[in-house]
């Protein structure tokens, strides 16, 4: 039993062990595929952004703040409409979702923003009109955002910057802030600004262990801004990216536990059904199986069939209840002298049958006979002498188990003429 016990926490620990390692390599391809379409969608956005049609700087546009400004003849991209569907899809992504505070696309003079806070008109802070330095120009230097890719070997996902995590002076909000700029024809036209709360991974994990069942936290001291940069800036889909999650330790053991629960509970069931259903086929006063639990075409090789000698003479002189005492200790003492895997049956009244399992050879069936006649004679039982009488057949082929009970019936009457107490083996050497 505690072998058991102890083979099922094994298989516990190594489901759980498993199960966990491929939950953690679905995991981190779940966030690798979040900021790939987060990226895709902003290079949608941007190629949609191109051909946007222009309007003159006078003229209101929802969402848009002006930085600098505008005169009545300079011109404006109006591209409200495609901002909101950019913000909507945004939000639909798993790994951000809710947790996207701020999206602005920032122009030389203007920007769209949203949501519209008080604090953006603060902005102008960093701006110098009279040396025509705009936010935008301010964000540049701040951030080392290349404006010319003519003469650079970095691919367009190579230029974003990814800030933070900080925190928000009016606001008090922690956030991480990703610099996406957007080119046309290599050179930069404005700057997407998507501030994401610092607190999405942790969401996000929790999320999936939610839906997966599953017990994964981030590393400790880890950077999210260099792994949202490493995602995105990938050039290679085959390139390896830390992820930084792993398995929370302290919940690996009761995890286990409770598989290890789970498999204790469908082991004990089981062994519960097949006793139950292999009780049901024994006989209640001997223990062996009863004879309608054998199918007489099975095919088998060596049989034993066993007699109690004058066990009529038992019943008849001391009754009924130490017949049964009788037929029960002998029952005992067989079961006793066989293999696990060998096959004890009642047949009926004071006779009984072994089926042995597997192939035997003449010498090993002599000792074992010989050991049967020693165990039931050498003790007695109820204070009574009992011997038995032994019949067998052993065969180089297997033969159905009715034709193979007919020798070893034969052969139990040799026995019984020859004085009972001994055994008789028939072979189909000795029948040809």
């Amino acid at each position: 039993m505690i072998k058991n016990l102890i083979f099922l926490y094994l298989i516990s620990f190594l489901i759980t062990s498993g199960f966990l390692t491929i939950k953690i390599e679905k995991l981190k391809n779940e966030i690798e595929q979040s900021f790939r379409y987060l990226s895709d969608s902003i290079y949608r956005y941007q190629i949609n952004t191109i051909n946007s049609k222009v309007i003159y700087g006078t003229k209101d546009i929802e969402n848009i703040l002006y930085l600098t400004k505008v005169k009545n003849d300079e011109t404006v991209k109006d591209i409200s409409e495609k901002f909101s569907n950019f913000i909507f899809d945004s939000r639909r992504n798993e790994i951000v979702s809710g947790n996207i505070w701020t999206v602005a696309n920032i122009y030389p003079k203007y920007m769209f923003v949203e949501p519209y806070r008080k604090a953006y008109e603060r902005i102008h802070e960093h701006t110098d009109i009279d040396n025509e330095r705009s936010y935008f120009d301010y964000l540049v230097g701040l951030e080392n955002i290349e404006v010319n890719l003519e003469k650079s070997n970095l691919s367009i996902y190579e230029t974003i910057k990814v800030y933070g995590p900080y925190t928000e002076s009016d606001t008090n909000e922690e956030l991480i802030t990703i610099y996406y700029p957007l080119y046309v024809n290599r050179k930069i036209q404005s700057i997407l600004l998507l501030d994401i709360k610092y607190g999405f991974f942790d969401e996000f994990i929790i999320n999936f262990n939610k839906r997966n069942f599953s017990v994964i936290k981030k590393e400790d001291n880890i950077n999210i801004s260099q792994m949202i940069f490493d995602i995105i800036a990938k050039n290679n889909y085959n390139d390896k990216i830390h992820i930084p999650v792993d398995i929370e330790k302290k919940y690996f053991l009761l995890y286990s536990f409770f598989v290890f629960l789970f498999f204790c509970g469908w082991y004990y069931l089981i062994t519960f059904l097949f006793k139950f259903v292999t009780e049901s086929k024994k006989d209640k006063l001997t223990g062996l199986y009863r004879k309608d639990y054998l199918n007489e075409k099975n095919l088998i090789n060596c049989i034993i069939v066993i007699d109690i000698d004058f066990f009529k003479k038992v019943n008849d002189t001391y009754g009924h209840q130490v017949g049964d005492l009788v037929i029960a200790e002998v029952s005992n003492r067989i079961r006793n002298a066989i293999r696990k895997t060998d096959v004890g049956v009642r047949w009926g009244g004071e006779e009984f049958v072994i089926l042995l399992d597997g192939v035997i050879n003449i010498s090993d069936l002599n000792v074992k006979l010989e050991k049967l006649l020693k165990i039931i004679s050498d003790k007695k039982i109820e204070d009574i002498n009992v011997t038995i009488s032994i019949g067998s057949f052993l065969s180089s082929n297997s033969i159905m188990l009715s034709e193979a009970f007919k020798y070893a019936d034969d052969a139990l009457y040799q026995s019984k003429m020859a004085g009972r107490n001994q055994y008789t083996i028939f072979t189909d050497e000795k029948l040809k």
